[in-house]
This record gives structure tokens, C-alpha cells and sequence, in this order.
């Protein structure tokens, strides 16, 4: 009878374990769908972290992958080849050569990446701040700052280094902000329809990602790059800004 108890005991204790592992509805990495101006379709796949996997009409973008610095491991080896890989900053938790390697076809993957990345793979087309790239008749990749103001993390992402984008697909804008606080440069994005933008103590704090919400005024802001950042107060921090709040994984 003891015996029976103890395995009881233990078996509620897996059950309990296993929901409270579980991620919620809300970060799950479903795929979200919109559409252009002239009713392409668009599909947004959180990965992780700032990872992202969009695509456009049929082609394939990676957003920041990577593999196995920041958790869970992935190989990409499930994901088709990408018509463009975008990296934003050399830092480990956003560049990945491997990841990169694994989602290249050499007869048609673009790699746009900052100039400090080009060094290292000796390959790719280099976006600077402020500098643009043509996809097709009517989409641009444009490539906006991303660096830190404070004093305590300037050094961090310095200032002209590293790279946001703005992804301007038929008409439907979608801006991910790379590792950057709250800059003056956000006052010049225009319709935005969708917004990433970071969340950590290396990034934006809340009141920042606030003030970025009220300059930039997308429709949808997904959070990102948020590690344990708790997600009730990120939706309380942007009440009353008139966005739409969308939490997925990507811790």
C-alpha cells in the first residue's frame, strides 16, 4: 500500500513538473500571417531569441540565426535554404557561421551583414547604417542604427557598428531593431506595420520600450531578445500605446 502511495506521489509530481515546463499559448512559435498592400502573403516564424524565419511571397528570410549559443539547440537542418540571411551584430547570440553555412545555397542565398562580419567570413554584401538593398520590383531592405546611449552599455553596441533593418515588403514594413536602446533615429521609421524590438538590460528597459512604442507607433510590437524578462510587465509597460502586444518565444 505504501508502495502504491509513493508511485502516486511521484506521478502527480511528474504531471506537475511537466505543465509548469510547458510554454504558454502566447510563446509558442506558431507562425503568424499577414498580408501586403497588394494581398502578398507574408508568414513570421518566432525561432528563438532573436532568431526569426520570414517568409515573403515565397522566399525565405533568416533573421539572426543561430544554433546552439543561446538555448534551445537547433540545427536549421529542418528549414529550407533562404533566399536572404540577415545578421545584425557580430555578437554570438545573433551570428552563427554555422547556422548561416546550413541555410546557404551558393547559387542563389544573399547574406546581408554588417562590415565587422564580412571581415571574418570574407563573403556577403555589406549593409551600413543608413544604406539600402532592392529586392525585386517592390521590396528594400533597409538598414537603420542600432547602438546603445547609456553610459553603461555604450561600449557594448557602439554607435555605427552593427545594423537594424527595416524589411519593406509591397508596402507592409517590418522593422527589427537588432541590440539597440531607445535612439533618436526611431523618430524617422514611418509606417511601421510590426515592430521587434529588444527588451534586457543590455538593450531597452521598459520605459524605453515604451518610448520607442509611442515614437515609432507600429500596429503589432513583438518583444524580443527578452531572456527572463517577465512578460506581464512588458504588456503593462505598452498599455494605452495603441499597439498590439504579441509575445512568442523568443526569450
Amino acid at each position: 500500500m505504501k508502495n502504491n502511495r509513493w508511485l502516486i506521489l511521484v506521478l502527480l509530481l511528474l504531471v506537475l513538473l511537466g505543465s509548469c515546463s510547458k510554454k504558454t499559448p502566447q510563446e509558442k512559435r506558431e507562425p503568424d500571417v499577414f498580408y501586403s498592400v497588394h494581398g502578398k502573403k507574408i508568414t513570421i516564424t518566432p525561432i528563438k531569441h532573436a532568431s526569426l524565419q520570414i517568409n515573403f511571397d515565397g522566399r525565405e528570410f533568416e533573421i539572426d540565426p543561430v544554433c546552439s549559443h543561446v538555448g534551445p539547440v537547433l540545427s536549421y537542418l529542418d528549414k529550407p535554404k533562404a533566399d536572404f540571411i540577415l545578421v545584425t551584430n557580430k555578437q554570438l547570440d545573433h551570428f552563427d557561421d554555422y547556422a548561416i553555412r546550413v541555410l546557404t545555397d551558393h547559387n542563389f542565398t544573399e547574406l546581408i551583414i554588417p562590415k565587422d562580419i564580412w571581415y571574418q567570413m570574407r563573403q556577403g554584401n555589406v549593409l551600413e547604417n543608413n544604406m539600402y538593398m532592392k529586392i525585386g520590383d517592390n521590396s528594400v531592405i533597409y538598414c537603420v542604427p542600432a547602438y546603445n546611449i547609456s553610459k553603461k552599455n555604450a561600449k557594448r553596441h557602439p554607435k555605427g557598428k552593427w545594423n537594424g533593418y527595416v524589411l519593406d515588403f509591397d508596402g507592409f514594413r517590418i522593422y527589427i531593431a537588432g541590440d539597440t536602446e531607445f535612439i533618436p533615429e526611431m523618430k524617422e521609421l514611418k509606417n511601421i506595420n510590426i515592430a521587434f524590438l529588444p527588451v534586457s538590460r543590455f538593450t531597452m528597459d521598459l520605459k524605453q520600450l515604451r518610448q520607442a512604442v509611442e515614437t515609432i507607433k507600429p500596429k503589432i510590437v513583438y518583444p524580443y531578445h527578452f531572456y527572463d524578462a517577465d512578460t506581464a510587465q512588458i504588456r503593462k509597460a505598452l498599455q494605452g500605446t495603441g499597439a498590439e502586444v504579441r509575445i512568442r518565444y523568443l526569450r
